[in-house]
């Protein structure tokens, strides 16, 4: 487990507020773990039943947090062509444009 979600635990253990500036699925996890914490301290779940709750939660976050990045990604890369596509609409030839006009959706 990383330093961060190291750290997330903690706060979540001792109930401390949650921290400002988290990604959604830091704040999913930090909640995940807080709840964690509260059914097992009320003795709702033992010790075995909350080590492997606690996998699946950090098990989800690794996901969400990868889905989290493949959508950055994916945006940073809309945002570096968007340019050229505007400029191929506006000056480019029919065949440039009918393509920025599927690419963005508009024709099938």
């Amino acid at each position: 487990m990383s330093d961060r979600l190291s750290e997330l635990e903690i706060k979540a253990k001792h109930n401390e507020d949650m921290p400002t500036g988290l990604t959604q699925s830091e704040q999913l996890f930090y909640l995940s773990m807080v709840q964690l914490y509260r059914l097992f301290t009320g003795h709702v779940y033992d010790r075995t039943q909350a080590k492997s709750i606690k996998q699946d939660i950090i098990s989800a976050y690794r996901k969400n947090a990868f889905d989290e990045n493949l959508i950055k990604h994916h945006a940073d890369i809309r945002n570096r062509y968007s340019y050229v596509m505007t400029e191929a609409e506006k000056n480019g030839c029919p065949i440039c444009k009918r393509l920025v006009r599927i690419f963005d959706g508009r024709e099938k």
